[in-house]
């Protein structure tokens, strides 16, 4: 009976996952508001400003073509979030 039980949980639990829309991939812009509003609480004010600046340097460089890897990534793949957490960036 118990194993009968863990069978049928995990049926149910699994047996519209292909018919579930993808997530989105969020803004860049978006995602790092959202970090900077999560370390607020926990830094000081210069702490803060210079999490800011750091921020505003990945936002302006790297962060781009990491993001964009990204989308490309999401194009291709049904789960995007489940991946491998180092891209290649191209130079």
């Amino acid at each position: 009976m118990e194993n009968q039980l863990a069978k049928s949980t995990e049926e149910r639990t699994f047996q519209y996952q292909d018919s579930l829309p993808s997530l989105p991939v969020p803004s860049l812009e978006e995602s790092l508001k959202k970090y900077l509003e999560s370390v607020k609480p926990f830094a000081n004010k210069e702490e803060y400003k210079k999490t800011k600046e750091i921020v505003q340097k990945f936002q302006d460089g790297i962060g781009r073509k990491l993001h964009q890897k990204l989308l490309e990534r999401a194009k291709g793949k049904r789960n995007w979030v489940f991946m491998s957490l180092y891209l290649e960036l191209e130079d």
